[in-house]
């Protein structure tokens, strides 16, 4: 390293005050440089020294100036107590005074506060406040210096001690650094924490921001005045009482000199991004000083050295790319390298490095081997197996590791270029170039130098051959010349070189750079050239190491243009060896093929096993041995040409060695069928045989589905009418629209063949190729079952109409598709039309029992309904001779039956408990009610029936229609039983108001039995019956109540359809008494006509009379049901012919009545208005059709008519949908009916 003065400044003294710089500042970009001189601040241009402004402001001198780190100011201060701030434009704008001088300032790097100090205090001040703050301090403050985080500030302080504040001013740390006075101080910029302390008794001290010390003390030989980091941080640059400034490491190891003036060094300050340091002397001159750091590195082979940090060593593999620092702990001077020596010259001593393990070529581990403790001088230093040798002018000394100066040359003019070029252990030799172009070889074993050329011009570079018979030089004068050593010939010159390299590993191969280019020559060859920025400084193999500035490159060089150079020429050795330095491995395989062809086998093998192609290796074993067999050239060349591919040629060849089967084997070894086929009918024709042409066709089928060219192979197997390989082919990869080609071209016999198709078509979902596959098979079954699979349910039922033995194939699905889709009911449907009676049932069941778990009694009921029809249709003989099963089909009909009112009666109940609002009449809820609680009361309720909301009901509306008596009862009921909460108080309530009622009910609500005329009470506790005649009341099924039908009976000699022709027969008769007055023809007699047989009086006494016997059915005979009118008998048809019809007298005819799809019996009025509001049939819920405007019957016109009620005239009427129930055939004459009521078993029928 040196230094170069850049400019220096010594300005006249002015008004009387010394010209002093005790300190100086640069601006932040370095284009400023601040110094206070005298009583003046002199701001100069950094570059070259030209004054920019001289300003005044200060009395007095002053001592210290500061720049801000932002750039925008500068502060100044001195004797006259007084801080000045000013613009970068050199404009003062602020002022501000102390008590005492101000001996230093600082700024903030990060909130641009400025800290000045005095003897007695330290104040704060920043562009934000309008106030400066103060702190009172113990003792004089000599120095100021923030960290770059601007998180601290340090003070050196006069009685040896360091302060450490933050930004407020507050001490945080108290640091007794020396005795004697702390006059400077400096934080590292990027070691934030790093404090270095410059004390007035000679020491260079380092402190942790913690006050820790960091390392030892350095002794500097002087009392430092200034202190300060150059180069981010690397270095120190200090100045002092030794009138000189010395560089030192950030450790503080000395060195270097930088500058030696005549006074004290008061202050010295780095450039910012420059390597210029600005320094300020007790003269008042001002001077800047440029540091040229030199590069310190040694090469050897791929072994690269170099100095970092002035102190350190770095080796570096420029193969691997690994590095090793070593740390000297001193300033290094010079370094050289050979083989696994490593020599580091320092000032006092040269210290040798050996490598752990010599003979690995990769080995990194270093170690100190010996040091020879004498400073000694030279230009350039090189170093041997056993020596260093030192080169200072025209002198060449050589020393042994112990110290000894063993040898010693002198020369006849300047060494320019020295460098060790190898040889035997203690016996190397080194080329040694001089200033008057003479190039010496000296052996360091030998005092003699030997003369190898005699140069024109100073030699600059040089460097020897491996073989050492050629040498290159590159002089002054940017040449690049080429001699052979042999015969001291030049056998090469080119221009424009600063350097140049032989390749260590091939002779005829070296480069040279120059011009920013990289230039590369092998033998006489054409150049071959790069672009290159820096100087190659080695060459091996196929890598160029480059040094640009102070950085080592490895350059990959491509060398396989010289291979095929080589290759051209037919020269395989040298192509192999070039190939060895490194070439790509097509080059390798071109490299062997070419020898391979011209049968050079040695070059051959050792290049495919460079790549490691077995294949190829075999072969040219192969080769090889066919060779010494005595084999055909052509045959062997043959099976070259095979192995590259060049298959034509080798058949060609094959066929000129007379083995033309070979080439056919060869082609159907590659598959290509088409060349064999053509080499196979040339084999027949030579040999007369064609049993080669099938086997080809059956390999080229077999190998197209082995190598997956499964589209040719499909085709070659329908060619072979192999279809069902084909068929398997084309479904494995869903190539439908060929598979479909199959199936048309397949004959319709071929049932296995269709049937895989079908079945490939049907899991890939491809239902039109499906169904035109089936129909070609005519399949009907499995044709049924794809239209199900695909819900395609009309084409199904279209085919099931011609084919019905397959009912159960489509209705089952249907059925199932149905129930998931939420129709429950077509479902049913569906499973009975299949002839699943018991599925369709099970569906039932589980709606009913959803139902009941739902609270949707209405529609349990319904379904209640729908099973009890099932089961009564089911049946299959008449009550009088039923058979066990037929009879508990009956009673499971009357259980469904009963629970089918039941539920639909409770859901009156609760629709009333469960609503808000009233929708239903009181007079129906409370007829609903007794009906529920006689029917259930006796008896376990069926399930979601709760007694406690039908007790309820009735209670209510029991008070309301001042039915009292029986809302007691209720109330009481109520009263065992566990009720909502909010039920509570109301029925403990209304049990009380109840008491105060009569015990009594009103006289109209009171039921009268049309049968016996008996008047009953609102609620029998054993049914719902008669207690004088046991009949029970029918009742209307909207609003419950009673209505006038009277049930009975005929005589068992007549049948079902003989009452219905009998009935109204003699209806006309007149019903006047007997031995009344009758009219004459013409109206002009009057006959009195007594007849004996009255027959009248004997028809109303016989139904009269029975009516009156309690218990008993009441029996018609034919006379009976000729004089009754057809208006007043109601007839109710099960739809099972197996069970006889029932009959019933309407007793009062004013009122029209009706009977349901359901069964059941309704006021027509009611009926209709029910119809209407439900949109279906009450109980059956069956769907209505509108009849439109329609009338009755001419004979129920005229019965009507004659009665007070004239329902009859209605302009419309609802009918249900007729139920589709079958008429019931007559009953044998000889057995006697019995009551549909004892026939069912119903539980509400006849007392016993």
């Amino acid at each position: 390293m040196r230094t170069v003065v850049a400019w220096s400044e010594t300005p006249p003294e002015r008004d009387g005050v010394p010209n002093v710089c005790y300190d100086v500042a640069f601006r932040p970009d370095g284009t400023q440089l601040v110094a206070g001189i005298g009583n003046r601040v002199l701001v100069f241009d950094a570059t070259d020294g030209d004054l920019q402004h001289a300003l005044k402001g200060h009395k007095d001198a002053v001592y210290c100036v500061a720049y801000a780190h932002n750039g925008k100011r500068f502060a100044s201060g001195g004797a006259d107590k007084t801080v000045i701030i000013w613009t970068n434009k050199a404009e003062g704008i602020l002022k501000y005074t102390h008590n005492d001088s101000i001996q230093s300032l600082s700024y903030n790097p990060v909130t641009q506060q400025l800290a000045s100090a005095t003897a007695s205090d330290v104040g704060l001040w920043s562009p934000e406040q309008k106030s400066v703050a103060k702190h009172k301090v113990n003792t004089r403050i000599l120095c100021v210096s923030w960290t770059n985080d601007g998180n601290y500030l340090a003070l050196g302080c006069f009685d040896g001690s360091v302060s450490i504040r933050d930004k407020a001013g507050s001490e945080k740390l108290k640091i007794d650094a020396s005795s004697s006075p702390v006059w400077t101080l400096c934080w590292n910029p990027v070691e934030t924490n790093t404090l270095a302390v410059g004390c007035l008794d000679g020491l260079l001290k380092f402190y942790l921001v913690t006050g820790q010390q960091k390392n030892k003390d350095r002794e500097l030989g002087f009392d430092p005045l200034s202190v300060t980091y150059f180069s981010n941080g690397e270095y120190l640059a200090i100045s002092g009482t030794d009138k000189g400034v010395q560089l030192y490491t950030r450790d503080g190891v000395f060195l270097t000199q930088i500058a030696q003036r005549d006074n004290w060094v008061w202050c010295v300050k780095p450039r910012p991004k420059n390597n210029f340091v600005a320094i300020g002397c007790d003269d008042g001159t001002l001077a800047t000083y440029q540091l040229v750091f030199s590069t310190v590195h040694g090469l050897y082979q791929d072994r690269y050295a170099y100095r970092d940090q002035m102190t350190d060593v770095i080796i570096q593999h420029l193969i691997t790319e690994q590095k090793v620092r070593i740390k000297c702990k001193d300033y290094v001077k010079k370094i050289a390298v050979y083989k696994d020596k490593l020599a580091v010259q320092l000032p006092n001593k040269v210290v040798i490095y050996e490598l752990a393990n010599g003979q690995d070529d990769y080995d990194m581990h270093y170690q100190s081997a010996t040091k020879i403790m004498q400073k000694l001088e030279c230009n350039l230093l090189v170093v041997t197996s056993s020596h260093v040798i030192l080169c200072q002018e025209r002198k060449l000394q050589l020393y042994g590791f112990d110290g000894t100066k063993e040898r010693e040359w002198v020369l006849d003019s300047v060494i320019r270029y020295i460098k060790v070029v190898g040889g035997p252990l203690s016996r190397e030799g080194l080329l040694v170039g001089l200033k008057s172009g003479m190039i010496f070889k000296i052996f360091v074993d030998n005092p003699f130098p030997i003369q190898l050329i005699k140069h024109t011009c100073s030699v600059r570079c040089l460097d020897l051959s491996s073989s050492r018979n050629k040498l290159a030089v590159v002089d002054e004068n940017a040449s690049v010349l080429v001699y052979n050593l042999t015969t001291k010939e030049k056998i090469f010159e080119e221009k424009n070189a600063n350097s140049v390299c032989w390749n260590c590993e091939f002779e005829d191969m070296f480069c040279y750079s120059g011009n920013g280019m990289l230039s590369i020559k092998t033998g006489d060859f054409p150049l071959h050239q790069q672009k290159l920025q820096g100087f190659v400084v080695g060459f091996k193999g196929s890598k160029i190491f480059c040094l640009h500035y102070v950085s080592m490159q490895t350059i990959d060089v491509p060398q396989s243009a010289s291979m095929y150079r080589y290759l051209e020429r037919k020269d395989f050795d040298n192509a192999y060896k070039v190939a060895c330095l490194g070439v790509t491995e097509a080059d390798w395989k071109q490299l062997a093929l070419e020898a391979l062809q011209t049968m050079n086998l040695e070059v051959a093998r050792k290049a495919f096993i460079r790549i490691r192609d077995v294949r190829f290796v075999e072969l040219v074993n192969r080769t090889e041995a066919g060779k010494k067999q005595g084999l055909p050239e052509n045959l062997l060349m043959a099976e070259i040409m095979a192995y590259q591919g060049r298959y034509q040629e080798a058949a060609r060849l094959y066929t000129q060695a007379g083995s033309v089967e070979k080439a056919m084997e060869m082609f159907s070894d590659l598959r290509q069928f088409d060349e064999a086929k053509k080499w196979a009918e040339e084999y027949g024709r030579t040999r007369g045989e064609t049993q080669q042409v099938q086997e080809l066709i059956n390999k080229q089928a077999e190998w197209s589905e082995e190598v997956k060219n499964y589209d040719a192979a499909a085709e070659m197997y329908i060619k072979a009418k192999k279809y069902d390989r084909a068929i398997a082919i084309l479904a494995r990869h869903a190539w439908w629209d060929k598979l479909i080609h199959v199936v048309r071209a397949v004959d319709k016999t071929d049932s296995r063949c269709l049937g895989m198709c079908a079945g490939h078509f049907r899991r890939a979902n491809q239902y039109q190729y499906a169904k035109e596959t089936l129909l070609k098979m005519d399949d009907t079954k499995a044709l049924i079952s794809l239209y199900v699979e695909e819900n395609k349910w009309d084409d199904a039922f279209l085919l099931l109409h011609a084919h019905p033995e397959c009912k159960a194939d489509v209705f089952l699905p249907y059925a199932k598709h149905l129930a998931l889709s939420d129709k429950f009911e077509e479902a049913r449907l569906a499973y009975q039309q299949g002839g699943y009676p018991e599925l369709a049932t099970k569906i039932l069941e589980q709606l009913t029992h959803n139902s009941m778990m739902e609270n949707r009694f209405s529609d349990a009921s319904h379904y209640f309904f729908q099973l009890s029809m099932e089961a009564l249709k089911e049946i299959k003989t008449p009550p009088y001779s039923m058979t066990p099963e037929d009879r508990k089909l009956l009673e499971r009909f009357s259980e469904l039956y009963d629970k089918a009112e039941i539920y639909y009666a409770y859901s009156f109940i609760h629709d009333a408990v469960s609503t808000p609002f009233k929708t239903t009449h009181a007079s129906t809820l409370f007829n609903v009610s007794r009906f529920l609680l006689m029917r259930t009361l006796n008896r376990e309720p069926p399930p979601g029936i709760s007694i406690a909301n039908i007790v309820y009901i009735l209670a209510k509306y029991s008070m309301e229609l001042q039915a009292y008596k029986l809302a007691r009862f209720a109330y009481n009921k109520l009263q065992t039983l566990l009720l909502p909460s909010q039920w509570q108080s109301e029925v403990d309530m209304q049990s009380v108001v109840v008491r105060s009622k009569p015990f009594s009910d009103a006289e109209d609500l009171r039921p009268v039995c049309y049968r016996c005329s008996t008047d009953n009470p609102l609620l029998n506790t054993q049914g719902d019956f008669c207690i004088n005649c046991g009949a029970p009341f029918i009742r209307s099924f909207v609003t419950f109540e009673q209505l006038p039908l009277v049930e009975f009976e005929l005589n068992s000699d007549i049948t079902d359809e003989e009452a219905s022709k009998l009935l109204g027969e003699d209806a006309g008769v007149d019903t006047r008494p007997t031995g009344g007055l009758e009219r004459g023809g013409g109206g002009q007699a009057n006959v009195l006509r007594l007849d004996e047989d009255d027959m009248i009086n004997h028809i109303e006494d016989s139904f009269s009379a029975q009516q009156l016997v309690p218990n008993s059915t009441i029996k018609v005979d034919r006379a009976t049901l000729r004089r009754l009118k057809n208006s007043e008998v109601l007839i109710r048809e099960w739809p099972n012919e197996n069970i006889p019809n029932q009959l019933f007298r309407i007793m009062e005819i004013e009122v029209p009545i009706m009977v349901g799809p359901c069964g059941h019996f309704f006021e027509q009025d009611e009926y209709e208005m029910a119809c209407l509001e439900k949109g279906h049939a009450p109980f059956s819920h069956e769907a209505l059709k509108p009849e439109g405007l329609q009338r009755q019957n001419s004979d129920q016109e005229d019965e009507l008519s004659h009665s007070t009620n004239k329902a009859s005239g209605l302009a419309f009427s609802i009918t249900p949908k007729a139920p589709d129930w079958p008429k019931l055939s007559p009953k044998p004459p000889q057995v006697e009916a019995t009551g549909m009521a004892v026939a069912m078993g119903r539980p509400y029928g006849r007392r016993a």
